[in-house]
């Protein structure tokens, strides 16, 4: 059986040690519910709506946690890791249900979407250990306790059971993973995925978890149809959701693309999580464009460098970060957008752990004699087809540079696939030392002939491009974005390892883009997300703002949970990130200079889109 596993080497590498030394390793410093064990024991029963909540904030973090350890292989960590798992899936009840007695018949429509997270984590370890007993137990789990699973969350075990069955061919799991899907259709549909101009009013967590499910039963069963209900929901995000980080807004529901509005950080892990799946069932770059975008932007830039601190929703503008600063219609006014080890709700420190590692994951797919490239980064990709071995070491600085390096070294003959991304303008190719002329690309990619040891350097070109957004522009080149960024001043709020923080702006960031900016890039030397770093940077003109001020107020217009419209008032004046001025009211300083912009997942504090003079 063909088989391959990636290994994170330089940047990637260090980013998990971090993650691992940060909450991945020490979620408990997150408080409740990290601070005591939910899977595997037993709670008292409490009878309301959220009982399942501390289930899945647990089960995020558990998934991060395996996957992580997995791709360190370290084997103590991996230790804690099958500890984790197998004492729930080795302790079932009689009918082989798995998980909390209290959630086997609970009525509410998420009672089991907690398990779809779980089981996640599950068939991670599986992936890893090929122990079947994994496998066999979850199928026991679907078929022997069988629930309906059509209901709003719940609908999303779809996911797992067509995992099972691309595993083990058991076709009652494919049966109802139809029937469930079939039967929530009409809910699906109604909230996500037909009439791409029409909005959605959609959690967005419950919008990414809705939108692959379509594909995941096209793989399964070849049937158009359902494919298509999975591309015209992406097609919705790009068309109306999708912010200059990359991530969709969903504050917590999707609202629109206005530079102002927020991501949860929950929703870059699931949006890139459902992307990696239509990455590879589509065999489209445009989805791995994506990832690599939210991954590199949003999702980097909602962490603090250590690792211990991220925030609960964040923004392309955010300036000022404190307890009274969320400029966000639903918690406005309060701390939901400060950096801490736990910003306001559980969900976001346990699924910020899974991130990266389901970037790393997603990175190569093997397919009979296909090796495909669909992310890059510093990695060894080490494989075997039909008994031969063969290993990718890809050296680069990526997304820092974009230059890549693959030595191969290989018993086997394959083909592989290079993925050259839509914002790429030319590509340099060497192969062992000569230069070479890869061809045109076929959907996206190139492919070359492997037969023996083989040394490929690459080296995409990429224009600086000028965005608009509401009034508004900001720059990129390749995958990163470019902000207007700082340290600022951090004031940890509490006297601990794991702080949180109020953070300041401590330098000029009131300053409008003069026309085209006249940006100039200039390469950088490191591959490390600090903004005290070496990094790539963009030069470009512009022109202060003098009037344009960080807001106080003392009474606002918000909205509650279901966005229905209240004011809120203040016992003190609150400090928000103000939006840009508007043309007519744009009145700059007579001098222009140049001001330095760094990639947006460096910068905590941030001004992304800027206003711009004629």
């Amino acid at each position: 059986m063909n088989f391959a596993y990636n290994t994170p080497c330089g940047w990637l590498k260090n980013y998990l040690v971090t993650q691992m030394d940060g909450l991945t390793g020490h979620i408990e410093k997150a408080g409740y519910p990290f601070d005591r064990k939910f899977w595997g024991e037993k709670h008292p029963v409490v009878k309301n709506s959220r009982f399942w909540w501390p289930y899945e904030q647990t089960a995020y973090h558990i998934d991060g946690y395996v996957r992580t350890a997995i791709l360190l292989r370290d084997e103590d960590m991996i230790k804690k890791a099958q500890d984790m798992i197998y004492p729930v899936i080795n302790s079932p009840d009689e009918e082989g249900y798995i998980g909390p007695p209290e959630l086997k018949d609970f009525p509410e429509e998420c009672g089991r979407w907690a398990h779809v997270v779980f089981f996640r984590a599950c068939l991670a370890m599986y992936s890893y250990n090929k122990d079947n007993a994994i496998i066999e137990a979850l199928t026991k789990h679907y078929l022997g306790a069988p629930k309906d699973h059509s209901l709003i969350r719940d609908v999303f075990n779809i996911e797992i059971m067509l995992e099972l069955y691309r595993v083990n061919g058991e076709k009652k799991l494919l049966d109802l993973a139809i029937e469930y899907y079939e039967k929530g259709k009409d809910n699906i549909v109604r909230n996500t995925l037909i009439r791409v101009n029409q909005k959605a009013h959609i959690h967005g967590v419950t919008y990414n978890e809705y939108s692959k499910l379509g594909a995941l039963l096209y793989r399964c069963t070849g049937k158009k149809e359902y494919l298509r209900d999975s591309i015209k929901a992406y097609e919705k995000i790009r068309r109306l959701y999708l912010l200059p980080g990359g991530c969709c807004s969903s504050t917590e529901y999707m609202l629109n693309n206005h530079y102002d509005e927020s991501y949860e950080t929950c929703d870059i892990a699931d949006m890139s999580w459902a992307l990696h799946y239509l990455a590879e069932i589509c065999d489209d770059t445009s989805y791995s464009d994506m990832i690599e975008k939210c991954v590199f932007n949003a999702g980097i830039g909602s962490v603090t460098e250590d690792f211990r601190a991220l925030q609960y929703f964040s923004c392309a503008n955010q300036i000022i970060l404190d307890r009274t600063s969320s400029h966000c219609r639903f918690a406005f006014g309060s701390r939901a957008m400060a950096y801490s080890p736990m910003p306001y709700t559980a969900c976001c420190p346990g699924n910020v752990n899974r991130i990266m590692p389901n970037f790393i994951l997603s990175m190569w797919t093997l397919e009979k004699d296909t090796v495909t490239a669909r992310m890059y980064g510093p990695c060894e990709y080490v494989g075997n087809i039909d008994g031969k071995t063969f290993s990718i070491k890809e050296e680069t600085k990526y997304p820092f540079d974009l230059k890549i390096k693959f030595d191969i070294k290989t018993e086997a003959q394959f083909k592989l696939r290079l993925r050259i991304p839509e914002w790429c303008t030319g590509t340099n190719a060497c192969v062992n030392g000569s230069k070479a002329e890869l061809g045109s690309a076929a959907n996206g990619f190139i492919t070359l002939d492997i037969k023996s040891d083989t040394c490929i350097e690459l080296e995409f070109s990429a224009n600086v491009v000028q965005k608009q957004n509401c009034g508004g522009v900001y720059f990129e080149r390749g995958p990163l974005v470019y902000s207007l960024g700082m340290k600022g001043k951090r004031l940890p709020v509490s006297d601990t390892d794991f702080p949180a923080y109020d953070m300041y702006a401590d330098k000029k960031w009131n300053y409008a883009v003069v026309g085209g900016g006249d940006p100039i890039f200039r390469e950088g030397e490191d591959a490390i997300w600090n903004i005290d770093a070496k990094l790539p940077n963009l030069s470009i003109v512009c022109k202060e703002v003098p009037k344009w001020k960080i807001r106080r107020l003392k009474k606002a217009s918000c909205v509650t949970w279901k966005y229905e419209k209240i004011t809120k008032e203040f016992e003190q004046p609150i400090a928000i990130t103000p939006k840009i001025p508007q043309k007519r009211y744009l009145k700059t300083v007579d001098t222009a200079e140049r001001i330095t912009l760094y990639p947006y997942g460096v910068c905590k504090l941030r001004m992304t889109v800027l206003p711009v003079t004629e």
